[in-house]
């Protein structure tokens, strides 16, 4: 099980990363159900971590125009076990997506300070 807090009505939850020749990081995400990717990360925080790129792939924004995302692979640590997941390099804050979830329950308190839990089914 996997545990974090509600701060400012956002979900947050702590996600460890393990970085090649460097030490684990751990990244605070906001769990964002509308999203249906795995991760997103500020591209700064892409580069600093030196996460290898995958590829590019298009992205529709709710203005009907479509942007190129770069994907990049990372290592973490997610419900007792390591795994591999696509960060797209995107935004100011880090997102955790639905499909990081699937196969997962979300439990959230939402007040000021609440438990969050995932835990998987």
């Amino acid at each position: 099980m996997m545990t974090g807090n509600v701060a400012d009505l956002h979900a947050l939850l702590p996600v460890v990363f393990r970085l090649p020749n460097q030490r684990n990081l751990t990244i605070e995400f906001v769990v964002d159900t509308g999203f249906t990717g795995f991760l997103t990360l500020p591209p700064a925080v892409v580069a600093a971590m030196e996460l290898p790129f995958l590829h590019r792939i298009p992205a529709d924004l709710a203005d009907a125009s479509t942007i190129e995302l770069n994907v990049y692979a990372a290592t973490m640590l997610w419900n007792g076990g390591e795994r591999q997941v696509p960060v797209l390099a995107l935004g100011r804050r880090p997102l955790l997506g639905t499909a990081l979830l699937e196969s997962s329950e979300l439990l959230i308190q939402f007040v000021e300070g609440g438990l969050v839990t995932v835990d998987g089914l």
